[in-house]
């Protein structure tokens, strides 16, 4: 007699736990609804504009998708070897970066070499533009661990008069 097993395949079955991580509550799609990426994309386009290879080559991806893979990287304080390896496996990096459905997905030397292409100027304009768009909000980002980094109400100033 075959022993039974709880466990069943599915074809459909990544459909099925994108549903249920939306039903437990993903904190990335909080922080999707906070930041507008096209906006700070644009940002670090005027900041750091893609260099054009007469030669062609591979094309890069999207500005807008390696600043949201920058803005995981810092949130959770992740190496460009680690973002590579999350990325390749967790559902919901990919997600919020728009590479669920993709077959490649950058490196580290892809995302180390968009960093350097950007450099402090841009790195500061990225990362100015996401605290201030959260600001405006009334959130601040707080980073640290791979299972803690949540948007949090930022605290209200009560003082309307300065201490003499």
């Amino acid at each position: 007699m075959k022993q039974r097993n709880v466990i069943k395949n599915d074809l459909f079955a990544a459909d099925h736990h994108r549903r249920k991580i939306d039903r437990l509550g993903d904190p990335l799609s909080e922080i999707e609804q906070h930041i507008d990426f096209a906006t700070l994309a644009a940002e670090i386009e005027r900041a750091a504009p893609r260099p054009v290879s007469p030669q062609g080559g591979r094309p890069p991806f999207p500005t807008e998708t390696m600043v949201r893979i920058l803005v995981l990287k810092r949130l959770y304080s992740l190496s460009d070897e680690q973002m590579e390896y999350q990325l390749l496996d967790r559902m919901s990096y990919q997600r919020f970066c728009g590479l669920n459905h993709a077959v490649n997905i950058p490196d580290h030397t892809t995302i180390w070499t968009f960093e350097s292409r950007i450099g402090e100027t841009g790195a500061h304009a990225l990362f100015d533009g996401v605290s201030a768009q959260l600001l405006k909000q009334g959130y601040i980002a707080r980073g640290g661990q791979i299972i803690d980094a949540t948007l949090v109400p930022a605290s209200k100033q009560h003082n309307t008069t300065s201490c003499r």
